[in-house]
């Protein structure tokens, strides 16, 4: 079987070249060079065409045993040259590695994500301590974001009540049954509030 490069190890189906791999006291850093065609502005979608500068940004990776796997990775900032649009210059992401604003990776954010929701705040960070993973509780919480709600009702939907405050404020969760996700959450239990929300999402044929 023929031996894989480090990139297809470490970032299979990634555009990143691997300069460097050091290790240094239980941290793995791995130095890497974006390779990604040229991408378009966030803000007008031009294409771009000429280098701004070039610098370096630390991600967070998944970690390897008992390593922590810091990415430094060098990424091209660009200019916007359409001179309509307010942002004169943006730096380059490598899609399944970087996005913006993030100080993790991809992977790394969706594993934190994950734990979140199976665990919440507290629990989650105490697993991720003993992951190796660097994520208090309010980062985790920060990572849940409320699913987008179709603008359908699924076809068999489940009703049920919860309790925002025990014996004080309920609500009901709408469930997609045949999927077995939830769709939505009302703010009360009132009839009222459920069928204006079926006028809105039609197309339950069981409820």
């Amino acid at each position: 079987m023929a031996s894989k490069t480090v990139e297809a190890v470490l970032f299979p189906g990634i555009d990143v070249r691997v300069e460097r791999v050091s290790d240094s006291s239980n941290v793995l850093l791995v130095e890497a060079v974006s390779t990604v065609r040229p991408g378009r502005c966030p803000d007008c979608r031009k294409q771009a065409r000429r280098i701004h500068s070039t610098y370096q940004r630390d991600l967070n990776e998944r970690s390897l045993g008992s390593h922590r796997v810091i990415v430094r990775l060098q990424v091209r900032r660009y200019f916007c040259d359409r001179k309509t649009c307010s942002r004169k210059t943006f730096v380059e992401q490598v899609p399944g590695l970087s996005e913006r604003h993030r100080r993790s990776s991809t992977r790394l954010t969706g594993w934190l994500r994950s734990i979140a929701i199976e665990l919440g705040g507290r629990p989650a960070a105490r697993l991720c301590r003993r992951l190796h993973l660097v994520a208090g509780r309010t980062r985790l919480l920060r990572l849940l974001t409320a699913p987008m709600v179709p603008d359908r009702a699924p076809r068999v939907l489940g009703v049920d009540e919860f309790a925002f405050r025990k014996g004080c404020t309920y609500g009901n969760v709408l469930v997609d049954v045949e999927a077995g996700r939830v769709v939505d959450v009302l703010p009360d239990r009132t009839s009222q509030t459920f069928a204006a929300w079926l006028t809105e999402h039609p197309g339950a044929e069981i409820i």
